[in-house]
């Protein structure tokens, strides 16, 4: 099953529009130490869910081995979290990054490292035909409401066509 590193807001998002169950029926949910305590403080919303996934391997925690290889960010470049992903992302060599974050985001581009944001997952789930159009659709709707999202993100994740997601398609084997 295709490794996805997954930031914390990206994580809280889907589990907010009840989509991060059904997003491990398809690859394996990877989250750097620093996010998964990002996610799960005592009496945090959702933490519970996050704790449980954990206990259950529904979801793996991966520490770093080397905190400073060539191509990982450097420290203070973004928040701890977003860095840590995108590192365990070079250090693993695999899968793609899930990430929320303008600053990652901007980092993947430039360093053409896959990546998709919380918006395109419901777009995954409908072609690989996990979901319907209209639910898909549905869920897209919430997670605009609840996340903060640019318009060009926004057109960009309405408009897309599977080939636009054929790497991430790829990846469900």
């Amino acid at each position: 099953m295709t490794q996805v590193f997954t930031d914390a807001s990206s994580a809280i998002l889907l589990e907010k529009a009840d989509l991060f169950e059904p997003l491990l029926t398809l690859f394996q949910i990877v989250m750097a130490p620093s996010v998964f305590e990002e996610i799960t403080p005592t009496g945090y919303p959702g933490a519970d869910f996050f704790s449980v996934l954990h206990k259950s391997s529904q979801i793996l925690v991966s520490p770093l081995k080397n905190d400073g290889f060539d191509g990982c960010p450097q420290p203070g470049e973004m928040d701890k979290g977003e860095r840590d992903t995108l590192c365990l992302f070079l250090e693993k060599k695999q899968g793609f990054i899930l990430t929320d974050d303008g600053q990652a985001a901007r980092y993947c581009r430039a360093h053409c490292l896959p990546f998709i944001n919380a918006l395109l997952v419901p777009k995954i789930f409908w072609y690989a035909g996990q979901m319907s159009q209209e639910d898909c659709f549905i869920r897209m709707k919430a997670l605009c409401r609840i996340g903060r999202y640019s318009d060009t993100v926004r057109a960009f994740a309405f408009d897309c066509g599977p080939g636009d997601l054929s790497f991430f398609l790829g990846e469900l084997g």
